[in-house]
């Protein structure tokens, strides 16, 4: 067997449970380019080098190890999908099926729960493989649609009413869409927690991250950190030691920022409309 899932800690728990190859996918997908038109392996040296220039490590090795077993996914006799219900996981999930969907040889299932396999016990996620669905050809174009969209030029092809098969996938491309700048403040939805969260007081980077959970989660601590440096260098938010504080001022300029295949400035025409739960 093939197991595809999200990251390192999910194949650690996998690897107590389950046997045959594992592939961690680990790419933080709602954050950065990803553009249409590019191969796998274009879009992974693309992807590497945003991680890199965003500070979070040397990923280009691991992704062309990924890369390559992926492709030899046809010579397994069942391939395994281990994602979970956030939008981290959705968008990898769809980015899997999509690079399946033309896969002519084994059957290909799904295990997918409002659970977190990272720190899940062995003992529920053996009762989870012995749960898992086939996907069907109904998952696998809800995956490429949603995969095409995601990756376009114009996000407003996005719709999060459209899946159905796949029952995480609509809120988590929801909540992609609420990271666009509001039409309220120009803010996205992040950078609005954040800077709710600091009304009361400077914080720390730990703080900040307990006071703007979400479930499903959303972000990691190292992506948090990236937004902190990012409203800091727009004037939102001054570091004093290892605390943060909002500094009152409007924002003075937009730096530009990659959500899919959007590339998201100052000229850049989209709004998120909370009202009508509507990119326009």
């Amino acid at each position: 067997m093939l197991h595809i899932t999200n990251g390192d800690c999910a194949a650690a728990v996998l690897s107590q449970v389950v046997q045959g190859s594992i592939i961690p996918w680990r790419d933080v997908l709602h954050e950065g380019p990803v553009r249409a038109g590019l191969s796998l392996e274009e879009l992974s040296e693309e992807r590497a080098a945003f991680i890199a220039g965003a500070g979070w490590g040397d990923a280009i090795g691991k992704f062309r190890e990924r890369d390559a077993a992926f492709r030899r996914a046809g010579e397994h006799d069942e391939i395994v999908l281990w994602f979970e219900h956030d939008l981290y996981d959705q968008l990898q999930l769809i980015q899997v099926l999509d690079g399946l969907a033309e896969l002519r040889g084994p059957p290909i299932s799904l295990v997918c729960e409002a659970q977190y396999l990272g720190n899940m016990a062995p003992e529920r996620a053996a009762e989870l493989f012995a749960l898992r669905s086939p996907v069907m050809r109904r998952h696998l174009q809800e995956a490429q649609a949603a995969w095409a969209a995601f990756r376009a030029s114009d996000p407003t092809q996005i719709d999060p009413e459209k899946p159905r098969a796949l029952r995480f996938l609509g809120p988590a491309l929801l909540r992609h869409l609420e990271e666009f700048p509001w039409t309220s403040d120009s803010l996205a939805r992040s950078e609005r927690q954040i800077l709710g969260a600091l009304r009361g007081g400077p914080l720390s980077l730990v703080e900040i991250f307990r006071r703007i959970e979400e479930d499903p989660a959303f972000l990691g601590d190292t992506v948090l950190a990236w937004y902190l440096q990012r409203l800091e260098k727009e004037g939102l938010l001054e570091r004093s030691a290892d605390r943060w504080r909002a500094t009152g001022r409007e924002r003075m300029q937009r730096l530009p920022r990659w959500l899919g295949g959007a590339r998201v400035d100052e000229a850049a025409p989209w709004r998120w409309d909370a009202l009508s739960h509507r990119l326009r």
